[in-house]
C-alpha cells in the first residue's frame, strides 16, 4: 500500500512539473512542452527566466486592469514565458487559455480592427509593430517585442507555436449569420456581457440584459455613403429575450434614439447601431431576419 502511495505521489509531481496539474495546457501537450519546442527554434533567441503560469488571485493581478475584460470571455489560465537575443531585445510570448473556442475568438476580435496587417497563422493572425498575435483553439496567443521593426522571425517562431496547438476550430456560428453584402471584412466581433459590448457600442445600463450565457455578434457594415453596425444577440430563452427587448425598446423611446432599429425572432434580438432610418439599413435588417429564419413561410 505504502508503495502504490509513492509511486502515485511520484506521478502526480512529474505531472506538475510538466504543467498539467496548472491549468495551462492544450489537450495534446503541456504548454512547457510546447514552450520547450518553440524554443528549440528560436533562432538568435534564447529562455530567460521561468515559464510562469497564471489562475485565480496570481492572474487578476497579472493581468490587472484588464482582468474584468478576460474575465467576460471566460479565460482560465495565463502562461507566460520571456526570451532575450544577445542585442538585449526581449520577446514575450502569453498564451491564454480560454474555456472554449468561442471565447478565443471573442477576446481576439474585440482587439482586431478590420484595417489591422492579417496573416495566416493560427486561425488568423495580426501583425503591428511590436507584436504578433492570433487565435487557434481555444487560445489567444500574443508575442510581444521589445522593438519595433519587421516580424518576420516572430511569424516563424508564431507559425511553429500554433502547430503545436494540434485542434482545429471555426468562428462561432452567430457570425456567419450576418448578412454578406456591405459587411466590412474581419469587422466581427462577439461578446457574452456588457463589458465587453461597451467596447463596440455603448449602453449606459444593461438593458438588454446581458450575462455570461448571452452570445452576441456585431458587424460592420458600410456603403457609399453610410456606415452601421449589425448585432444578432441570442438569449438563452424566448422569454429573456421578450423581456431584454422590452426593457431596451423603452429605453429608446424615453431617450428618443433614433440611430438603433430593433426586433426579436425566437430567442433572438437584432437590430442596427449608428445607423440612420434609410433603406439601405432597412435591407440589413430584412437580410439579418432571413438569416435568423423570420421571413420564412409556413
Amino acid at each position: 500500500m505504502i508503495k502504490k502511495c509513492l509511486v502515485l505521489i511520484s506521478i502526480l509531481f512529474i505531472l506538475f512539473i510538466s504543467g498539467w496539474l496548472t491549468g495551462c495546457f492544450t489537450t495534446e501537450k503541456s504548454l512547457p512542452s510546447i514552450y520547450y519546442s518553440v524554443a528549440q527554434n528560436m533562432g538568435q533567441y534564447t529562455v530567460k527566466g521561468k515559464l510562469y503560469c497564471y489562475e485565480g488571485d496570481e492572474l487578476l493581478k497579472y493581468l490587472d486592469g484588464e482582468a474584468e475584460k478576460y474575465l467576460a470571455y471566460k479565460i482560465k489560465s495565463l502562461s507566460v514565458q520571456e526570451y532575450q537575443n544577445d542585442s538585449g531585445i526581449t520577446l514575450t510570448i502569453e498564451i491564454y487559455n480560454m474555456s472554449n473556442l468561442q471565447d478565443a475568438f471573442g477576446i481576439y476580435s474585440l482587439n482586431r480592427n478590420p484595417e489591422a496587417r492579417f496573416v495566416d497563422l493560427g486561425n488568423e493572425g495580426i501583425i503591428t509593430s511590436y507584436m504578433v498575435e492570433f487565435w487557434k483553439a481555444n487560445f489567444y496567443v500574443k508575442l510581444i517585442h521589445s522593438a519595433p521593426g519587421p516580424k518576420d522571425d516572430l511569424i516563424q517562431i508564431a507559425k511553429k507555436l500554433a502547430s503545436n496547438i494540434n485542434r482545429n476550430s471555426k468562428e462561432p456560428q452567430l457570425v456567419h449569420l450576418l448578412p454578406v453584402k456591405d459587411y466590412i471584412p474581419k469587422s466581427a466581433k462577439f461578446f457574452h456581457e456588457k463589458i465587453s459590448l461597451d467596447n463596440i457600442y455603448y449602453i449606459p445600463e444593461n438593458f438588454l440584459e446581458l450575462n455570461n450565457k448571452t452570445n452576441g455578434v456585431v458587424g460592420y457594415y458600410q456603403n457609399d455613403k453610410e456606415r452601421a453596425k449589425a448585432f444578432i444577440i441570442k438569449y438563452s430563452s424566448k422569454d429573456l429575450a421578450k423581456i431584454a427587448c422590452k426593457k431596451y425598446l423603452k429605453y429608446l423611446s424615453e431617450h428618443k434614439k433614433n440611430d438603433a432599429t430593433v426586433n426579436i425572432f425566437d430567442a433572438y434580438i437584432f437590430g442596427i447601431w449608428d445607423g440612420v432610418d434609410s433603406k439601405w439599413t432597412g435591407k440589413i435588417m430584412n437580410e439579418l431576419a432571413d438569416s435568423l429564419g423570420m421571413n420564412k413561410g409556413g
